[in-house]
């Protein structure tokens, strides 16, 4: 029949996570954990252990922290790069 659409294979994680709308979630998500350290940071912490303002300064960099480390963790899912080896290749080993 010439009506029928051909399927397509889905797409592997890898090349899924590169487009818009995947990505913008993940920085959502990156952002949402974030908040959720720097908050637990600024409303649990000993208020003892350290003044006020100090308490709310080491909440926001705790956030900036966490932010950074999910979305440092994920670089290479959202930014993969063209020269990367396959999945199963090691870097330093000479391709046939």
């Amino acid at each position: 029949m010439t009506g029928q659409t051909e399927n397509q294979p889905p797409e592997p994680p890898e090349t899924a996570a590169c487009h818009p709308s995947v990505r913008r979630w993940i920085y959502l998500r990156g952002a949402l954990i974030g908040l959720l350290v720097g908050a637990w940071w600024i409303f649990f912490a000993p208020d003892d252990l350290m003044e006020s303002s100090l308490k709310i300064t080491l909440g926001l960099v705790a956030a900036v922290i966490a932010t950074g480390s999910y979305l440092f963790n994920l670089r290479q899912t959202l930014w993969p790069s063209t020269n990367a080896p396959a999945a199963g290749e090691s870097a330093g080993a000479p391709r046939e």
